[in-house]
């Protein structure tokens, strides 16, 4: 690409953004309301706006009385995701910012190897106003190449191995977790029958235990990221053949990604963490400026580099990835404050990964450790399953680990070392050197 179409590109990227920005400001309340002091039509700097407070989008994100929305929700889908049971989150699209989102994860998809005439079982879960088995089986659609197999992820495993065998299926996009619980189906199949040669895996991080496993029944299967993507923020990164796990280029056409220090700074070089925030400035029903994806990354190319590269280091302190369940801080002190003991001061919660499964570990504080009741234990657990019923679910199919609680003293939580915070969510799966 020449300098001169650079420069040209980043011109119109610019453009458009201020046109977006001028756009929410006018019609979106929300934003009305947080931009109050400091938008101008001007030209505002993206920098200049204030980070999305989720709680507060969230709180104006309603099904009635939205105050987020730039017009009346007149046609497209709404899905559901994430928060507790009893305040889930919405997200409303318009037609125009549903078709447009699956054709940019198209394009990306594309661009990132898919192959006319690739047989793809798209084994992602849909229903319940959940998004990414529509989301996977349209931008396959989109990306105008592949032939698509729409078993979706609660299929039998047996129906699914047939249907790879009758239709010499070669791709599987799919949760982790899901092409997990296929391998013994898989490796007890009549020898050649199986003719995968790639897994876009996708919804939850894979680590390398779990692709010398797949790498033990199928040796020569590749393994690669379908792309990052949100039903709430929208397209965030897509994926290129052979890179390393966790490595993703940026959305240029559509997207701003910044990553932010712990003092809401820019953060420009690369190899330093910090806070993944992402601006869509072509989402305009529901529109997501400066919104905290909820994951750390570094970033991996210099400042300037088109379609720049990140990789993704794990959740920030807001929400636990353990497998297929998001459980969010929020979930645990409205479980902690239903349980029937008072001696809760804090908490934190650590994933860590270990024969092929996560593993959640709840550290929670109190004054005298050996003196909490050992009923206590157990109605926090039920208590977080009748909150997040998904979690006993998953562990009951050996999906993740049970469940762990640790009690601790205040004094041995682990906290941030510059600013002293507590940290509610330590990610031990995913190091700045994986």
């Amino acid at each position: 690409m020449s300098n001169q179409t650079l420069e040209r590109q980043t011109v119109e990227r610019h453009t458009q953004l201020a046109t977006h920005l001028r756009y929410v400001a006018a019609n979106s309340p929300y934003y009305q309301d947080l931009w109050r002091n400091a938008f101008s039509r001007v030209d505002t700097p993206l920098t200049a706006l204030p980070v999305t407070d989720l709680d507060t989008y969230w709180a104006a994100n309603t099904p009635t009385d939205n105050r987020v929305l730039t017009a009346p929700h007149m046609d497209g889908p709404v899905f559901k995701s994430g928060g507790t049971t009893g305040n889930p989150k919405f997200s409303f699209y318009s037609n125009d910012d549903w078709r447009h989102m699956c054709e940019t994860f198209g394009a990306a998809m594309r661009r990132g190897g898919l192959r006319a005439g690739e047989r793809v079982a798209n084994l992602f879960y849909g229903g319940q106003l959940y998004a990414s088995f529509l989301f996977i089986g349209r931008a396959i659609e989109q990306a105008g190449c592949g032939v698509q197999f729409p078993l979706s992820g609660s299929a039998p495993a047996e129906e699914v191995i047939k249907t790879i065998q009758q239709f010499r299926i070669e791709t599987l996009a799919c949760l982790p977790t899901t092409m997990l619980a296929l391998l013994p189906e898989i490796e007890a199949a009549e020898p050649g029958s199986i003719p995968l040669r790639r897994v876009l895996y996708g919804g939850e991080a894979i680590f390398d235990d779990q692709i010398e496993a797949l790498h033990r029944v199928l040796p020569h299967c590749a393994v690669q990221s379908v792309g990052i993507a949100g039903v709430d923020y929208g397209e965030l990164g897509w994926s290129e053949p052979g890179t390393e796990q966790g490595v993703h280029r940026m959305f240029d056409d559509s997207t701003v990604l910044e990553l932010l220090d712990e003092r809401g700074e820019p953060i420009d070089e690369p190899g330093v963490a910090g806070e993944l925030v992402i601006t869509n400035f072509k989402r305009r029903l529901m529109p997501v400026v400066r919104y905290p994806v909820g994951d750390r990354g570094i970033w991996v190319d210099t400042p300037g580099t088109p379609a720049r590269r990140f990789r993704v280091l794990g959740r920030s302190n807001n929400c636990a990835r353990i497998g297929p369940v998001s459980l969010y801080a929020e979930d645990v002190h409205a479980v902690l404050r239903k349980v029937p003991y008072h001696g809760f001061i804090n908490f934190q919660m650590v994933v860590e990964h270990s024969e092929h499964r996560d593993r959640c570990t709840l550290r929670i504080a109190v004054a005298r450790p050996q003196a909490v009741p050992d009923t206590v234990k157990s109605a926090i657990v039920t208590a977080l399953h009748a909150e997040r019923p998904l979690i006993a679910d998953v562990t009951a199919q050996n999906v993740i680990h049970p469940l762990a609680i640790e009690w601790v003293t205040p004094q041995q939580l682990i906290v941030n070392e510059r600013t002293g915070k507590t940290l509610h969510v330590i990610d031990r799966r995913l190091e700045l050197n994986a």
